[in-house]
């Protein structure tokens, strides 16, 4: 063989090399891990024998910290159901402490395994992470003085109710002719409203659920009206998990059938809701 000919197989094995080394590189990266890209997290699960859930910590009574340390809540209970039906015992799991602005970034990343953190089920969201069955909602409440006389929100055409800048029903209840009063964070709207510069607060109704549960504020204030725009919450997992998707919704159906969730209102003193109600109908009509 001449010395061109043995160069230009010297060069397409080069080629070759460089090639696969590349293709290795490039899936390493866009993976972040091989769990991401071939849906192990229900085998990664069962063979650490422990499940990683992102929940909240700060938000009376869904997900927070007890007087002792420990985390506790509604969701929490929830959490620890799902880790039994996935692992035998509530004991395996690892609760991290997530907000808004960092669960779906945690989950993407492989730091939890799962988010039940009040996320309301949206297009934007189904987008970048998978969700499971919806396992509660929530919707707009309003918090006002038990002397106000407001007992519908068309009593409020006219009327200044405070609210929280970006809050997606502001628009909608200005459309009711109601007069929004839009703050940058909560503590300046509870202040507002102490004042008595609005009549009433609309919020996010299981934040106002938790507010009540504080002795200062349950004595003299209450939501008098029926929820409005409620949205679903749902369970995060990350993309290409269906087996660990599939495992989740049952566990979610069946904890609805047995009356967890309804049972778990009472427990953590949340109004009761239709939503759970209705939820424990539907999943006791499928067994």
């Amino acid at each position: 063989m001449n010395t061109i000919a043995t160069n230009k197989v010297k060069f397409k094995k080069t080629l070759t090399c460089v090639a696969l080394a590349i293709s290795l590189l490039m899936s390493a990266c866009s993976s972040g891990g091989e769990e991401k890209t071939t849906g192990n997290t229900l085998d990664t699960i069962k063979k650490r024998n422990k499940i990683i859930i992102g929940v909240k910590t700060d938000n009376t009574p869904y997900g927070f910290i007890d007087k002792n340390g420990k985390n506790a809540g509604l969701e929490i209970d929830i959490a620890k159901y799902i880790t039994n039906e996935l692992l035998g015992s509530q004991e395996k799991v690892e609760f991290v402490s997530v907000v808004a602005s960092n669960r779906i970034e945690f989950l993407k990343q492989g730091k939890i395994d799962l988010v039940i953190a009040t996320m309301t089920k949206t297009p934007e969201r189904e987008k970048i992470i998978d969700f499971s069955e919806e396992y509660y909602s929530a919707g707009t409440g309003l918090l006002t003085h038990k002397y106000s006389g407001v007992k519908s929100w068309d009593n409020l055409r006219g009327k200044k109710v405070c609210g929280i800048q970006g809050s997606f029903y502001n628009k909608a209840l200005a459309e009711k002719g109601i007069q929004m009063v839009n703050f940058p964070g909560t503590a300046e709207a509870y202040k507002a409203l102490e004042e008595k510069r609005c009549i009433g607060l609309a919020y996010d109704d299981s934040a106002l659920v938790g507010k009540l549960l504080d002795p200062s504020w349950g004595k003299n204030w209450h939501q008098p009206l029926p929820v409005i725009f409620e949205k679903p919450w749902g369970m995060g997992i990350r993309k290409n998990n269906q087996p660990f998707l599939d495992a989740v919704n049952a566990a979610i159906t069946k904890m609805e059938a047995e009356g967890f969730i309804v049972d778990g209102e009472k427990k953590w003193k949340i109004p009761p809701t239709e939503h759970a109600k209705q939820r424990m109908k539907k999943a006791q009509s499928q067994k």
